[in-house]
């Protein structure tokens, strides 16, 4: 039985309890931009610029139809979602790349409502902590428990390498029922280069190899994977963690490692079909 096949036997109670909770996430998101326009004025009018490229993704159990573990992500191109690597752990190895036999599927909350299919085509190591995510032309149809063809394509965000100390930024997130504040703003309090950290440095062992940066502009789980912007609405960084007991560090892998993730995916890619 193929993966699409076996995702189809999802119970159709699992999958209306899913599409309900979306709705309730997203009358939750609603409420929440209403309050953030009211304290922040113009900068809510970024956030609603770049929600439409900013989705949930649920990592499921295909045979009870348990969900594992949530979080964010969000377009870089009209068919590819970056997220966190941590996000899909339990599901897909480190220095993955998609091999069809083998694909992991997950499901995706759009922005305009609807539970889409998408497979994890590429993933990073822990200390990367990136993942890609190619979405499908099927969704969940929420009567049925059914895919069913749906082929939209989603805008994706541009990236900004230009970041510096004092910039004020917005970490953005879809919102997941369980977390509340999946919208933060806040500004750039350190840019930490890669070759800053000391061997050895426990609290940073998980973001060593990587440009990060830090922020008081609260991380939480439900904006964990989604884009940390700017004022112009471009992505400076990923958002991945914060630290539990200090609100004010909180950790975005920076859009130049992104970036050079990107690329390796695109490598990879040509390298593959040249073989």
């Amino acid at each position: 039985m193929s993966a699409r096949e076996t995702q189809l036997k999802l119970e159709l109670k699992k999958v209306q309890e899913l599409y309900r909770k979306m709705q309730a996430d997203k009358k939750a998101l609603q409420q929440q931009l209403k309050e953030f326009k009211t304290q922040t004025g113009n900068f809510s009018d970024v956030v609603e610029q770049v929600l439409p490229s900013v989705v949930s993704v649920y990592v499921m159990d295909w045979d009870t139809g348990e969900e594992i573990s949530s979080g964010s992500g969000f377009f870089v191109s009209p068919d590819i979602i970056v997220t966190n690597y941590h996000v899909v752990e339990d599901i897909a190895d480190e220095d993955y790349f998609y091999e069809e036999d083998e694909v992991e599927q997950v499901l995706v909350e759009t922005n305009d409502g609807k539970l889409r299919m998408a497979e994890v085509v590429f993933t990073g190591n822990a200390e990367e902590d990136l993942a890609l995510l190619l979405i499908t032309g099927f969704m969940i149809d929420p009567e049925t428990g059914e895919q069913v063809e749906s082929p939209d394509e989603y805008p994706p965000l541009e990236l900004s390498f230009d970041v510096k100390v004092g910039d004020r930024v917005i970490a953005v997130g879809n919102p997941l029922g369980q977390f509340a504040s999946t919208i933060t703003q806040g500004v750039i309090s350190e840019i930490r280069e890669p070759d800053e950290y000391e061997e050895g440095d426990e609290e940073d062992d998980d973001v060593a190899e990587v440009k990060v940066l830090q922020t008081d502009a609260t991380i939480n789980p439900g904006n964990s994977g989604g884009p940390l912007i700017n004022m112009a609405g471009q992505v400076v960084g990923v958002n991945t963690w914060g630290w539990e007991d200090a609100d004010t560090i909180n950790l975005a892998i920076a859009s130049v490692a992104l970036d050079d993730f990107l690329a390796g995916f695109e490598e990879t890619f040509e390298d593959d079909a040249e073989n």
